[in-house]
């Protein structure tokens, strides 16, 4: 989105444009945050032991409230996404596609066919957190365009965001299982699963770098390095303190971790797109 800002800002009425597809996409992100909570609630996942979203749980609201509000969320997203769509000036096939397919996706990551059911969850939140939020933004605002570098530059965030819930399916790996959620985490073990860990933490640098080897005039995204040491750090802790002290606060950790690179890396990428 960021790319697709500063590389379309000129584009008639791309102010107004990525006004309402950015709406559209915070609310189809909450929508897909209560299926998540609803469909966690009916299978088990979530219980008064165990839950990491207690609405349902502790009943602050009901299981009609939360499903009718996930489909208000859909409805209104559509609604955003369609006032987007006129000020693009024209309909677009590429736009169409991403939507829906985060949509689609949306719903099915924890109902429907239940991704995240079947070892799929990081691979999901790569793609919708990384490549397709970025090229979605971009194709509304260029009219339909595709760009590599979008993909490219959005990639390590996809990868950070996929680490976070890594961390969150190795701390509830039992849980999980009992629950008939087939994670990565419960699949792997934990031994492959902290390696595939510390790859989702370190990658992102080898991808800016490449990034950078790409586009030469990007010289200033290798200041993305000087928070390596915590991404390092991060990576080797489970084998420095123990397995066990370490996943009790992994996921914290590395939801930190995601919103420092995170801001590093977006505010890197906004002055060199500038």
């Amino acid at each position: 989105a960021v790319v697709s800002t500063q590389s379309t800002g000129s584009a008639p009425n791309a102010n107004a444009t990525f006004l309402f597809i950015l709406t559209a996409v915070v609310v189809l992100h909450a929508g897909a945050n209560l299926c998540n909570t609803y469909f966690d609630f009916k299978d088990g996942v979530d219980t008064k032991e165990h839950n990491s979203d207690p609405t349902l749980v502790e009943k602050i609201l009901s299981e009609e409230q939360i499903l009718n509000a996930a489909w208000l969320c859909f409805a209104f997203s559509m609604m955003f996404f369609g006032s987007g769509v006129v000020f693009m000036g024209r309909a677009h096939l590429v736009p169409y596609i991403l939507f829906f397919k985060g949509m689609i996706v949306g719903f099915n990551y924890s109902g429907g066919f239940r991704f995240k059911h079947h070892c799929l969850g990081e691979l999901v939140v790569y793609s919708i957190f990384g490549p397709t939020i970025a090229l979605f933004s971009y194709s509304c605002l260029s009219k339909g365009l595709f760009s590599w570098l979008v993909f490219i530059a959005a990639s390590p965030l996809g990868l950070l965001a996929a680490a976070v819930l890594l961390a969150n399916n190795i701390r509830d790996a039992g849980n999980d299982l009992k629950s008939g959620v087939h994670t990565v985490a419960n699949r792997l073990g934990l031994k492959k699963s902290l390696e595939i860990y510390s790859g989702l933490l370190l990658l992102p640098y080898l991808q800016i770098t490449g990034l950078v080897l790409l586009y030469e005039r990007h010289y200033a995204l290798l200041l993305t390095w000087t928070v390596a040491p915590f991404s390092l750090y991060c990576a080797v802790r489970p084998h420095l303190q123990g397995v066990t002290t370490a996943i009790a606060d992994m996921f914290p950790l590395t939801l930190s971790h995601y919103h420092l690179v995170g801001a590093v890396y977006l505010g890197l990428l906004t002055y060199c797109m500038h």
